[in-house]
């Protein structure tokens, strides 16, 4: 499905976002998008947030970056997060406490930074 007026890939009738999807999310989500932690997308997951295994779709509004420990602490744990309007996550912690997330609202270059592929 694309977006009818930019022609962005929206979502994908798949499990693997496709490659402009994963380009989205990593200018999106510069790290790992559980509170507080900071480690680069490069090195994370595109985690589905609904997972996919029930029912939960490859799309822009149901993916994130997340990097292996917090990926595996929200399938191993009482911790659930949901994914808002705009790309915010709500975490929840397993003793109730809710922790917002805000999506990047602006692409920014950082000089100096290694080298990575091209999208």
């Amino acid at each position: 499905m694309t977006d009818p007026v930019t022609g962005m890939v929206l979502a994908v009738d798949r499990y693997h976002p496709s490659a402009a999807q994963q380009r989205y999310l990593k200018a999106r989500d510069p790290h790992c998008r559980f509170p507080g932690c900071r480690r680069p997308a490069r090195l994370c997951d595109d985690d589905h947030t609904h997972d996919h295994a029930r029912g939960g779709p490859t799309d822009i509004r149901n993916l994130a970056c997340l990097c292996k420990r917090h990926h595996t602490l929200k399938h191993a744990t009482d911790w659930t997060v949901r994914q808002l309007a705009g790309g915010t996550l709500e975490w929840t912690s397993p003793a109730g406490r809710p922790y917002l997330d805000h999506a990047q609202r602006r692409v920014v270059f950082v000089p100096g930074d290694e080298a990575v592929a091209p999208f």
